[in-house]
């Protein structure tokens, strides 16, 4: 395989930056789910439930696939054990992978299959956070205290208004952080939902993102107790501008829209060397001064992102990545 097609540079920054675009493995996957190892290898996912590990070079070492009975990897935590893959379909489960990518154990939450829409999983050490759409009136909140091996719901219940769920575009609706558990949610109700006890209680603040099916925060990076950052918008009006990304400097009592919003809907954000990137249908935005202002980068159609400490990887919607330097 080529290492690359193509080499770009954009000075939209006061520095350039080498715009590296890696060929798509076949035509008919993407590579939603992206992560990096220590190492700097990255893990992606794809629409067909495969699982590849890449070297930094964007060459493909291996990859596992899991199955007739799963559709598409939304979101992989990675733990001190392997792999945990999260499948989002009519009825998801998740997968333990090990550190070779091998299929451990197939778990679907309720113990069954069921109709459970699952949108992110996230990991901090032993500890595991998975999120799906509510139920009965309740987001369906999971976590494991050992690596993902067993599952219970959390103590308390985190409610949901008519209209409001949580989306799985690019599997970072939930975050971990110092234990605290935190999710954000869209559609007719736009919230930050925190939970500082592992899911025994919960607290809510509503985001002023509009009020529509497809609307609200479709990701969040938790920068701290008191920065928090979310970005997204309208999916069914991906050059719309306005209100695709409000943050919080108070912990989330209060939130601010930036002076230079992202220039569209946004599905994912993450943060590399100080700086705030964000991604979606129409480009890749760059904030740095913590959002109050946001500047284009590249006219791509992006998924997600992961940051490998050197790199940013980006994964394209016509299946190929994108590479460049923060």
């Amino acid at each position: 395989m080529r290492k690359f097609l193509c080499i770009i540079f954009c000075s939209n920054l006061a520095y350039s930056q080498t715009q590296i675009y890696f060929p798509k493995v076949s035509n008919k996957e993407h590579q939603r789910a992206l992560i990096t190892l220590p190492n700097r290898q990255m893990l992606s996912g794809s629409s067909e439930a495969v699982i590849r590990l890449h070297d930094p070079n964007g060459k493909v070492l291996s990859q596992e696939k899991l199955g007739a009975e799963l559709k598409e990897i939304r979101d992989i935590a990675v733990t001190q054990k392997g792999f945990i893959a999260l499948q989002s379909h009519d009825s998801s489960g998740i997968v333990l992978l090990d550190k070779m990518l091998q299929v451990e154990t197939l778990i679907y939450p309720f113990n069954k299959r069921s109709a459970l829409f699952l949108d992110g999983i996230c990991a901090q050490e032993n500890l595991v956070f998975l999120l799906g759409d509510p139920i009965d009136g309740f987001f369906s909140t999971f976590y494991s205290t050992d690596y993902g091996q067993h599952w219970q719901a959390t103590a308390s219940k985190a409610s949901a208004n008519e209209g409001e769920a949580a989306y799985a575009a690019s599997g970072q609706t939930n975050q971990i952080r110092n234990g605290h558990f935190y999710f954000v949610s869209g559609g007719l109700t736009s919230r930050l939902f925190h939970s500082p006890d592992q899911g025994g209680t919960w607290n809510t603040s509503a985001i002023p993102y509009p009020s529509c099916p497809t609307c609200g925060p479709y990701a969040l990076h938790v920068k701290n107790e008191q920065q928090i950052m979310t970005v997204g918008g309208d999916y069914t009006k991906p050059n719309l501008a306005q209100n695709t990304c409000f943050y919080s400097i108070d912990g989330g009592i209060t939130w601010k829209a930036p002076k230079k919003a992202p220039t569209g809907y946004r599905s994912c954000v993450i943060m590399a060397r100080n700086n705030y990137y964000a991604c979606g249908t129409n480009g890749i935005d760059v904030s740095t001064n913590n959002g109050r202002t946001w500047k284009k980068l590249f006219e791509v159609n992006a998924l997600s992102m992961t940051f490998n400490g050197i790199y940013i990887y980006a994964s394209l919607a016509d299946g190929s990545l994108l590479r460049f330097k923060p």
